[in-house]
């Protein structure tokens, strides 16, 4: 998977991560893709994620 960058979203609380953000890149359209995986599940994805965040290959920035 050729992820462009990712970051945490929070609950409405502000403080709590909920989700990570995925921008998977822009299409020949112009349309960005992105997905989204929530916090803490056992999915394949989040845990390819976090591999690549434990390797260094990938940083998860705070909200905007």
């Amino acid at each position: 998977m050729n992820i462009v960058s990712a970051k945490y979203l929070y609950s409405e609380d502000g403080q709590t991560k909920t989700t990570i953000q995925l921008n998977l890149g822009t299409n020949d359209d112009g349309h960005t893709s992105y997905t989204h995986i929530p916090i803490g599940t056992n999915s394949n994805l989040y845990i390819e994620v976090m591999g690549m965040v434990e390797a260094g290959t990938l940083t998860i920035a705070e909200a905007d």
